[in-house]
């Protein structure tokens, strides 16, 4: 699932246009895995995410987790798979972490588990970083046809450095490298909000989308998340302290900007923090705001089935461990009211502009709420249904709240 903050989280946070009872009904199609491996983890970063060094698998510890890990993954995929009574896969993404970190003989090991379950038209999608997007990767990612979803946040080496991203990568060369090896569905990651950000470094970027062509584009307001080194350089703590960040406002105008940017060069804006070309969408993101049932494997994954959501426990280790030893990790699991599910509906129908019977989440909403939103030209209320305008889905979140009932 999209990541705020840069990549994709492996928690969705929305559900879909259908009833809140249907939500999350039906057979499991959808399956996440998350990869928690990263050579080092960057200054923003509050992610399920394991260092393992700039030597990566070539040290033999690693490379002995990795295996682990690989092998974990397909124990509980198969246990999951019966419990569920999974037949049919139309979607699957590995997402981390760095899950091109692994390689292409773990990824293909991983990939290779699901053959007989995916749909002839099936998104699979890798996510990688420029530094992992080698030559091999490369080609396997093409020979596979994976969907590629490339770390890149901005094209600017400064402005990199400033979110402790490391200063070797390329992402221009990284995206080249993929399509020349034959990768035909390509996503890249960009972020605003980051500090020392212009609108003139927004245009640097909105001009290499231009040169580069990828098919998708996530562009998030980065996240500055307690606790995080970059928020700790931000107050004056340990390490250089980067440039201020921009004010709330500019970071709203920054949006807009990136928004009417992308639409100008033929992007879709589907989703608060995503865009298109046309038929290009995320199928899998978009089956998570579509509250499709789905599994997560891995540690630190979430899966949500009919109103029962559980997410594994961190740590690559112990989920090893317990299935090496045929057991399932450890899990927290919770039961989803009809509360809880009416309002993640509604956040889901704000970022992507849907209509919603107002009947159905009911529940969920301050009717005090909705003539003031109303008149602000943020919801649109018409034949018993309540939609967030185009207006309103710049300040999505802002909105929700103030529907929501205490």
């Amino acid at each position: 699932m999209s990541r705020d903050g840069g990549r994709k989280a492996p928690v969705p946070l929305f559900l879909t246009m259908m009833g809140v009872m249907e939500a999350f009904a039906g057979p499991v199609r959808h399956v996440y895995i998350h990869v928690p491996f990263c050579t080092a983890r960057c200054d923003y970063c509050d992610f399920e995410a394991e260092p393992v060094g700039a030597a990566g698998p070539a040290e033999p510890a690693v490379a002995a987790l990795f295996e682990r890990y690989v092998a974990a993954v397909g124990a509980e995929w198969e246990r999951e798979r019966a419990a569920c009574d999974v037949r049919r896969v139309a979607s699957l993404y590995l997402g981390g972490g760095t899950p091109a970190l692994l390689g292409p003989a773990r990824l293909e090991r991983i990939v290779a588990g699901f053959d007989g379950h995916l749909t002839p038209r099936a998104e699979m999608t890798v996510e990688t970083n420029p530094d992992e997007a080698d030559a091999a990767f490369a080609a396997w990612a093409a020979t596979r046809g994976v969907r590629v979803s490339l770390g890149v946040q901005s094209f600017d080496p400064m402005l990199r450095a400033a979110l402790g991203r490391r200063p070797a990568a390329d992402p221009a060369a990284a995206t080249r490298r993929l399509r020349t090896a034959g990768v035909r569905d390509l996503s890249i990651d960009l972020m605003h909000g980051i500090p020392g950000q212009t609108t003139s470094d927004l245009d640097a970027d909105l001009g290499m989308v231009d040169d580069l062509a990828p098919d998708h584009v996530s562009w998030y307001e980065l996240d500055v998340s307690a606790g995080t080194p970059l928020a700790r350089r931000l107050r004056g703590g340990h390490g250089p302290r980067p440039p201020a960040r921009a004010g709330e406002d500019e970071r709203a105008a920054q949006h807009r900007h990136v928004v009417s940017g992308l639409e100008c060069r033929g992007y879709r804006w589907y989703e608060v923090s995503n865009f298109a070309r046309p038929g290009r969408q995320a199928r899998h993101n978009v089956a998570y705001w579509r509250a499709r049932p789905y599994l997560g494997l891995g540690p630190g994954a979430v899966s949500t089935v009919g109103r029962r959501r559980w997410r594994n426990a961190p740590g690559a280790a112990a989920y090893g461990e317990a299935l090496a030893a045929d057991r399932l990790p450890h899990r927290h699991v919770e039961t989803l009211d009809a509360t809880t599910l009416a309002r993640e509906r509604l956040m889901l129908a704000a970022r992507c502009g849907l209509a919603v019977p107002i009947d159905e989440v009911a529940a969920a909403i301050d009717a005090a709420a909705l003539a003031p939103l109303g008149a602000a030209g943020l919801l649109s209320l018409h034949s018993g249904t309540i939609r967030v305008t185009r207006k309103g889905r710049y300040v999505a979140n802002e909105v929700c709240v103030r529907l929501f009932r205490a």
